[in-house]
């Protein structure tokens, strides 16, 4: 008898495209009711800065890290918004983004970067997810580049981190092809990567995990050269000092909000009115984060699911970075498109456990508008269900599926 139950890409299809259409519905209705609501910090007033910032930034490239502490990329990607920057006719200064992002041809060349970047995205998802109809493609896009994390987050924000998270994707895809060019382009990807933004290099985790050392070793080559190497056009050794400087600086800071670990272990101490102490209590949530990282790294090599190799690294990149935004939810995409590749149900418990993901990533990927009815804000709906997502697979590889081996070991003797 033929399954009619919803498949995994289904349910979350219905899952995230419901929170969408009731978006869209609720603005209609209430002529713009709930924009402020789901937009980054509640207020318009900083779109695209992330974007425009950063060209700024690159306008002194031999300074910018002296000039700011808000010059937290690494030098390739300031490498790359120095490109951008040499479109423009003037120079300014250093913090002047404003002033870039008001110059008539930056918000054009931008939204062009977007749409290329968009087709990118299109053609990963053709070939990780070929598996599937192009119409289940077509809407797996439309469904992710209308959700919170991707529209109201890296998009509204004009962060790199979408960018970043197709890199690894298709690093990801090209690591296991036959073609050893491409295996070779994977770790130039995953390099990359970690040059925009830092913490990609996590991802190397995944090489250690499949005993591939010889390109775990080239991967630490090509990505200590492309860390390093950009810092000659950025300030040299001293701008190497004073880039250290600042991530030392940003990670010890605390602040509430309902993203990354820290932040919102502070956010529920708030909530319990306990905030007052919040500095005595941010050494604990360092500790908590800290924790929550080598967890992730240790459970990469205990899990027996392959999407999962996945899963732990984004995780960290997405909740570890104590000094992060709504748009490291992003990263939650790299374990979507191989779960949706992997997934299969072979006996029932797995069937409910597949069920269980798909609904929680599709929580992730939408627009959490029933949030609205609450006080609290956009991001505590949107980075919660990663939260239950990744508690419920660290009690899955440590006990449940450790649980079902055991039986299947006594049923088998």
């Amino acid at each position: 008898m033929k399954d009619k139950q919803l498949k995994p890409i289904d349910l979350f299809l219905t899952v995230s495209f419901f929170g969408i259409i009731l978006f869209i519905l609720v603005l209609i209705i209430g002529r713009g009711l709930g924009a402020e609501w789901i937009v980054m910090e509640n207020t318009f007033d900083y779109s695209f800065t992330d974007h425009f910032r950063h060209i700024a930034f690159a306008s002194d490239m031999e300074h910018f890290y002296f000039n700011t502490n808000d010059a937290t990329f690494p030098p390739f990607a300031y490498l790359l918004y120095y490109i951008l920057y040499r479109i423009n006719p003037s120079s300014w200064g250093v913090n002047d983004w404003k002033i870039c992002r008001d110059y008539r041809y930056n918000v054009i060349v931008f939204i062009a970067l977007l749409m290329l970047v968009v087709l990118f995205y299109k053609y990963i998802c053709d070939k990780v997810l070929v598996k599937y109809s192009n119409e289940k493609r077509n809407l797996l896009v439309i469904a992710t580049l209308l959700s919170a994390p991707i529209l109201e987050g890296a998009i509204e924000r004009g962060n790199i981190s979408f960018f970043t998270a197709l890199l690894v994707i298709a690093a990801l895809y090209l690591k296991d092809s036959d073609n050893k060019a491409l295996r070779e382009l994977a770790l130039i990807l995953i390099a990359m990567a970690a040059g925009i933004k830092l913490y990609p290099a996590v991802v190397g985790v995944v090489y250690l995990r499949e005993k591939r050392w010889k390109e775990a070793v080239r991967l630490t080559i090509y990505g200590i050269a492309v860390f390093l190497v950009p810092f000659a056009f950025c300030g040299g050794f001293a701008a190497l000092i004073q880039y250290l400087k600042i991530l030392f600086f940003f990670e010890g800071q605390g602040y509430r909000s309902w993203t990354n670990i820290r932040n919102y272990l502070l956010s529920v101490s708030d909530l319990l009115g306990m905030y007052e102490r919040s500095a005595y209590f941010v050494k604990y949530f360092r500790i908590a984060e800290n924790l929550f990282l080598l967890l992730c790294i240790v459970t990469v090599f205990r899990t027996d699911r392959a999407w999962k190799h996945t899963l732990y690294p984004a995780a960290a990149m997405a909740l570890y970075v104590p000094y992060s935004y709504r748009y490291t939810a992003v990263y939650m995409l790299i374990p979507l498109f191989f779960y949706l590749r992997d997934v299969k149900g072979h006996h029932k418990r797995q069937v409910i456990s597949d069920r269980i993901y798909a609904v929680l990533f599709g929580l992730i990927f939408t627009v959490p508008i029933w949030g609205m009815l609450t006080s609290l804000p956009a991001d505590f709906f949107i980075f919660t269900p990663i939260y239950i997502l990744m508690i419920y697979s660290f009690a899955e590889d440590w006990f449940m599926n450790r649980s079902v081996r055991w039986s299947v070991k006594k049923k088998t003797a």
